[in-house]
């Protein structure tokens, strides 16, 4: 059974770490804190993961603390969302100082913005907020954003947005227990589905490898594996009249954690989930689909089935770690998006620290 290995602890921070980012190309990882930086850490030898150095501190952006941080994929900005409502977008001078300047600070949020995600063609930033709202923003040249639409669905506080890993598809979370997933109409932005099954907070979410499957993380201590049926699929899930396609829960993974669960990533590499939360435990699970196995169409028995755990997947624990940030809570996991060290994984915590984790086989 595989295990997880502690390679480095990264100190610096001096508040908690709220979220932990990889570049999408690099050994790098970007995070951010209550101390209203951002921190990037670097392996100085690519042969040796256990060695780690901060090449820079971001910090003079924000007046308050730095809740989420992001790439954008290419690597050549970050975008960080803040509770003083604001999100800044940060570019490294690769000539001289090698320092990060805030080049532009997106307004328009009443309250904490919560989480932040540029969309796989880099064309699109979201961001999300207490305010109840997520703003869509289109990425113009010379570091200017405009706001496209304003989407105000969700009935409280969002907690965090996800694009899908390859169309402009996007997800939300949020304090009123559900899930939206949004799409774009010319330009109209509307919600095509509201994925609705957990008896509290959604805290987190992320799409799998191919986009047809989410996993949702929440304070009901469970997760939720949502996959994705097209009009006319094989086994006869009904799809609206207008032909969007309906995200259905089939499968609910429970018991594994004590207390809310704050992050979950699903790894693009390897297709591991990985969850953390209150309980300060990490949990990494194995997906299978067992949809695949189904002959024919589902039955109607079998399909208001859907929603209820197992029905088309299953997971299955893989490694785990009990205090993995000590007595504190886990904010954020994140996998290494490349195969070069997909085995990595980053996490922070309230106890300020960061550390990185590789995966052990037997």
């Amino acid at each position: 059974m595989p295990s997880l290995e502690q390679l480095a602890e990264l100190q610096g921070h001096e508040d908690r770490v709220w979220c932990a980012t990889w570049h999408p190309t690099k050994p790098i990882l970007a995070t951010c804190s209550g101390d209203k930086t951002v921190r990037i850490w670097q392996a100085t030898n690519a042969q040796d993961p256990t060695k780690w150095q901060c090449t820079n501190v971001l910090e003079g952006g924000h007046k308050r603390t730095i809740r989420s941080v992001a790439w954008s994929p290419d690597g050549r900005q970050l975008a960080t969302g803040s509770f003083d409502a604001t999100t800044g977008i940060w570019e490294r001078d690769e000539e001289e100082s090698g320092d990060y300047e805030c080049v532009a600070t997106l307004e328009g949020h009443e309250n904490e913005t919560k989480s932040i995600a540029w969309s796989k063609s880099g064309a699109l930033l979201a961001t999300c907020s207490r305010d109840k709202s997520v703003w869509i923003w289109e990425v113009e040249e010379d570091n200017d954003f405009e706001c496209l639409s304003v989407l105000q669905e969700h009935t409280q506080d969002v907690k965090m947005v996800a694009w899908h890993p390859t169309e402009e598809l996007l997800a939300s979370a949020s304090y009123d227990d559900t899930i939206k997933i949004w799409k774009d109409d010319d330009d109209d932005w509307y919600c095509s589905d509201t994925l609705q099954g957990h008896d509290s907070t959604v805290w987190a979410i992320d799409f799998s490898p191919d986009g047809n499957q989410l996993v949702s993380a929440s304070a009901d201590q469970t997760l939720k594996i949502w996959k994705r049926f097209m009009p006319g699929n094989a086994v006869g899930i009904v799809t609206p009249r207008r032909g969007e396609p309906v995200w259905k829960c089939v499968g609910t993974v429970s018991g594994q954690h004590e207390r809310c669960i704050y992050s979950v990533s699903w790894s693009k590499v390897h297709g591991w989930m990985a969850s953390a939360g209150a309980d300060n435990k990490i949990r990494v699970f194995e997906v299978t689909d067992a949809g695949s196995q189904v002959e024919g169409k589902l039955t109607e028995e079998q399909q208001k089935a859907l929603n209820e755990p197992g029905v088309l997947l299953e997971a299955h624990k893989v490694a785990e770690v009990n205090e993995a940030h000590g007595t504190s809570d886990i904010n954020s996991v994140a996998w290494y998006p490349n195969e070069d060290h997909g085995d990595w994984l980053a996490s922070g915590g309230d106890d300020g620290s960061v550390r990185i984790w590789r995966v052990i086989r037997d």
